[in-house]
């Protein structure tokens, strides 16, 4: 199964490292506007945005993805 960026579990992550979003972008590089938006799920971020954004929360890249039950395993 493919895994996808939760920007739910970003928020959550951000909140419980205690940031604010206009925190969490400034270490990345982006927008506070940018990190909202992957937080709602309205853009999903770049891979190395994303990377970027779970090593600026202390957690694994992992802990941000999560299963995507609409994608199809190509065989």
């Amino acid at each position: 199964m493919a895994r996808v960026f939760s920007g739910a579990s970003l928020r959550d992550t951000r909140l419980l490292a205690g940031l604010s979003a206009a925190e969490l972008a400034a270490s990345v590089g982006r927008s506070p506007w940018a990190v909202l938006k992957y937080e709602t799920g309205a853009v999903q971020p770049p891979i190395l945005i994303a990377d970027a954004l779970a090593e600026a929360l202390g957690v694994p890249l992992e802990s941000l993805l999560v299963n995507d039950s609409l994608a199809v395993a190509v065989a």
